[in-house]
């Protein structure tokens, strides 16, 4: 990790001198000072796109306070820490797979690539919460007397298959909510403003995450607040990713948008694209 700091500072080239093999940049980067950064964030907050998606974002990565609790609660040493291992195994398979699903050219409509993402993704994510709300209820707990169960006894073999499914639960819906997100704009600038935003959302949802366990709920009543939120918010992503994510956004930002330079191929097909928004819609 400390390798990154003397990489970041002495090998990455300045965006501004960065260039695509057409000649053009990959986008115009004006200087802006702190106020007018400050100002620039304080929009983001009129975006209605933004507020709707606010739940989305505060759900992202809740899950991993969940399992963690439950793995520290009701299993012993060596299971914890293989549970642990295959969460996160399974989430470099979730990268990979949503990456396959987002990126599909197969599906030339970028909308519908969304609304079809955000339907797998949606399977998998209230399979797993059905799943595990089954799970706790037919191995209550005392949390005086911790069951502390092996990866031999019989309970182990469900809550092991949910933990797979939750370990793919924590990239794939949050990098679905990334996605949607980022097809608001082209701008660079706007872009990592927004990222921003929703990490700093993103950690208020994990906070909040942490109060339910803190709070001493029953995990039965954790798992349905965490579930309520993740299902409200698949809700607001199908209807985001269907009402404003179009085949390119560069249909609009290209031409607003100062700080956008698209490649030279981008803007000779700029109206093939609208084309094609018009007839997904």
């Amino acid at each position: 990790m400390a390798s990154a700091f003397f990489v970041a500072a002495f090998s990455i080239v300045p965006p501004a001198q960065v260039r695509r093999r057409d000649g053009t940049p990959l986008a115009h980067y004006p200087h802006e000072g702190l106020w007018e950064e400050l100002k620039r964030q304080r929009l983001l907050l009129k975006d209605w796109r933004l507020l709707a998606m606010f739940i989305p974002m505060f759900a992202s990565e809740v899950p991993i306070i969940v399992l963690s609790s439950l793995n520290s609660l009701y299993f012993n040493i060596r299971t914890r820490s293989l549970n642990s291992l295959m969460f996160n195994v399974m989430q470099i398979v979730g990268a990979i797979w949503i990456g396959l699903m987002l990126d599909n050219w197969k599906i030339a409509s970028r909308r519908t690539r969304g609304v079809v993402t955000v339907t797998a993704v949606a399977v998998v994510v209230i399979a797993g919460w059905i799943g595990l709300t089954v799970w706790l209820y037919r191995n209550p707990m005392d949390l005086l007397d911790p069951p502390l169960f092996d990866w031999t006894d019989d309970p182990f073999g469900g809550f092991f298959v949910l933990n797979l499914i939750f370990g793919m639960n924590m990239v794939i819906y949050q990098v679905t909510v990334q996605w949607i997100i980022s097809s608001f704009t082209n701008d660079p600038e706007h872009l990592a403003r927004l990222a921003g935003l929703v990490k700093g959302v993103l950690a208020g949802g994990v906070a909040a995450a942490f109060g339910t366990e803190a709070a001493g709920l029953t995990q039965l009543h954790v798992v349905a607040y965490n579930f309520t939120i993740q299902a409200v918010g698949l809700v607001l992503m199908a209807v985001m990713a269907w009402t404003c994510v179009t085949t390119t956004s560069c249909t609009t930002s290209c031409t607003t948008e100062e700080s956008v330079s698209p490649p030279a191929e981008v803007q000779a097909n700029v109206g093939k694209d609208m084309e094609k928004d018009d007839q997904a819609s």
